[in-house]
């Protein structure tokens, strides 16, 4: 295989492009160069520079500084009319001597500790002192503490500096949290460009009467300057959307500018977030079933038809063998590997399914039986771990045998699966009763006993802490490059705890607990929130209800939408409703679709 080949992003999940920590960690950063001796950082006799900041002066040797840094190199060059002198005193200002003595020690060890504290800091100076290395490092450790308190302030802070890729990155932030953001003092002192392109961008995670508040809000916060962008900004809120409020619009408000003329300059389309939905294929009374949530809408759809396309179609999609696990892969194809036969074992059996003739297409088999085990993609390669069955089994010992792997991997483009044969293929515990994520091209595996990640690249493995708690039926998803593990059973028990592992600073964080206990549920990702379907409950039962987990205030909430039936071992896709599939479910119906 060639590994330079691995793609590790995917287009279809943005909610994992940003890596969001779940608690706060020092970073100790190692650079580039090799350290000096600690006989020369203490010999103060050679130390032939002095910095003064602040009446307090630190002492260092020009050769250090200028090797280490170009604002120095520069400063001591042929044109520099004190470098003749035995002693060159500098004088800085704008920053602190404790961040100045943090660097020139960087100079020294090639070591720095970046904390939430100093990162501010370290970032001016490292910006003013041309220190690319320790910006970038600095930048980095930014982003993945931005959060709803403080994106704005950062985004200000990123374009002070002229940091175009971190100001970037906290637009993004806010466009996908607006409505968490847009709500606080600091958004209203947004200046009218920026509001403007929030406003227009189609990607902005808010539903259209909140866009028109927040519009309104921000122009009554400043009414004598922002009342004559009312208009433009209006043009840019879709108006048929808010019903409620429209004609309350149309009737103008009474600031000068507010003019409306003309619908047709309104849009009528939801924004893209809002234009997709998740499809659920799950195993219900020893078949598979499939329903469609909009989330839009916050309702299910289903069509009334008895005999049109779309109900054929929906008939189609479902996968071949039940209890097989089913994904989304990145060109739109639906793709399912293993399941159950008449006997209960697991099958070597894969799918691909095909749009255009509506059929599922047989691929070539794994090398071993595997019941609903997980599968992730990477670039043009799926990776099935877990799940393994009878074929894998010792008989004598009741144990996995050697020759038995916890992961295979199919080649898209070649059609054909090859082992794994790495230190995970030794751990006979994520054979079958495990957990998988795949978060920034690194696929985890979290057993009861060990748990760690493999890197495809270049074929390693490396351990990590175990889960605190482990139950069986946890359902998994990734958010903002955290690993979440929701709910699960243990002899018996059902459990409503949720742990999260925090990819940035490896740590397990427990979360607000589930409503309702529950495993085998179906979990997945969607507008920076978590859906929970279904699952078995207390006393054998199985469910219809489903709960959204928002990060921000750490909480679950039900949904009053109850799915159709009762449904366990769900897997949960995200279809954009411009797909090809969701056109063929739905929109070639002949009659209604009823919600």
């Amino acid at each position: 295989m060639d590994r330079e080949t691995i793609s590790l992003n995917s287009n279809r999940y943005p909610d994992d492009d940003i890596e969001i920590a779940l608690t706060s960690k020092g970073l100790k950063y190692k650079g580039k160069n090799e350290p000096y001796n600690n006989l020369m950082q203490l010999d103060a006799c050679t130390m032939d520079v002095s910095l003064v900041v602040n009446n307090q002066t630190l002492n260092a040797h020009k050769k250090v500084l200028a090797s280490n840094c170009h604002y120095f190199d520069r400063m001591f060059d042929i044109h520099f009319k004190e470098r003749f002198q035995d002693k060159i005193v500098i004088n800085i200002s704008d920053v602190s001597f404790e961040i100045l003595n943090t660097l020139v020690q960087f100079f020294y060890t090639s070591e720095i500790y970046i904390t939430e504290n100093n990162v501010q800091d370290l970032l001016t100076i490292s910006n003013m002192f041309l220190l690319d290395e320790v910006k970038t490092v600095c930048v980095n450790y930014i982003k993945k503490l931005i959060d709803v308190e403080n994106c704005i302030n950062m985004k200000e802070f990123a374009d002070t500096l002229g940091l175009t890729d971190l100001y970037s990155m906290c637009m993004t932030y806010i466009i996908n949290n607006f409505r968490f953001v847009a709500s606080s003092k600091e958004f209203m002192k947004t200046n009218y460009d920026e509001i403007m392109l929030l406003i227009k961008n189609d990607n902005l995670f808010a539903k259209e009467d909140m866009v028109y508040d927040v519009v309104m809000n921000w122009m009554r916060y400043d009414p004598a300057t922002r009342s004559k962008y009312i208009s433009e900004l209006l043009w840019y809120v879709r108006m048929p959307l808010i019903l409620h409020t429209y004609q309350g619009v149309l009737k103008l408000h009474n600031y000068e500018g507010a003019k409306i003329d003309k619908l047709c300059s309104f849009r009528m389309e939801h924004r893209r977030p809002f234009r997709k939905g998740i499809l659920l294929i799950s195993y219900y009374q020893f078949k598979s079933t499939l329903e469609w949530y909009d989330v839009a809408l916050n309702k299910w759809q289903n069509c009334i038809c008895n005999n049109c396309r779309s109900i054929t179609f929906q008939y189609c999609l479902l996968p071949p063998t039940t209890l097989s696990t089913v994904i989304l892969l990145d060109d739109g194809c639906l793709f399912a590997a293993g399941g159950a036969n008449i006997d209960g074992n697991g099958m070597k059996s894969t799918y691909l399914f095909d749009v255009k003739t509506n059929e599922w297409r047989s691929l070539m088999d794994m090398h071993f039986e595997r019941l609903k085990p997980f599968i992730v993609q990477l670039g043009s390669y799926v990776y099935a771990i877990g799940g393994i069955t009878s074929e894998g089994l010792d008989e004598e010992y009741e144990d996995y045998d050697e020759d038995a792997s916890a992961i295979e991997c199919f080649d898209l483009q070649r059609n054909e699966w090859r082992v794994i044969n790495c230190e995970v293929h030794l751990i006979g515990s994520f054979k079958n009763n495990n957990y998988v994520a795949c978060v920034q091209g690194l696929i985890y595996i979290i057993g009861m006993y060990e748990a760690g990640y493999y890197d495809p690249r270049n074929d390693t493995w490396k351990y990590i802490d175990i889960i605190p708690e482990f139950n069986t039926g946890s359902a998994v998803c990734t958010l903002n490059g955290n690993i979440y593990i929701i709910g699960g059973e243990c002899l018996g028990d059902y459990s409503k705890r949720v742990w999260a592992y925090c990819t940035t600073t490896e740590e397990w964080v427990s979360l607000s607990e589930l409503n309702y206990a529950r495993s085998f549920s179906g979990a997945v990702a969607i507008n920076g929130q978590i859906y929970v379907f279904a699952g078995k409950t207390m006393n054998m039962y199985y469910s219809n209800t489903f709960e959204i987990y928002n990060p921000h205030d750490n909480k679950w909430v039900n949904s009053n939408a109850h799915m159709k039936k009762n449904y366990y071992h769900i897997d949960a896709i995200v279809i954009e409703k411009n797909s090809e599939l969701f056109k063929k479910m739905f929109e070639y119906a002949t009659n209604s679709i009823i919600h």
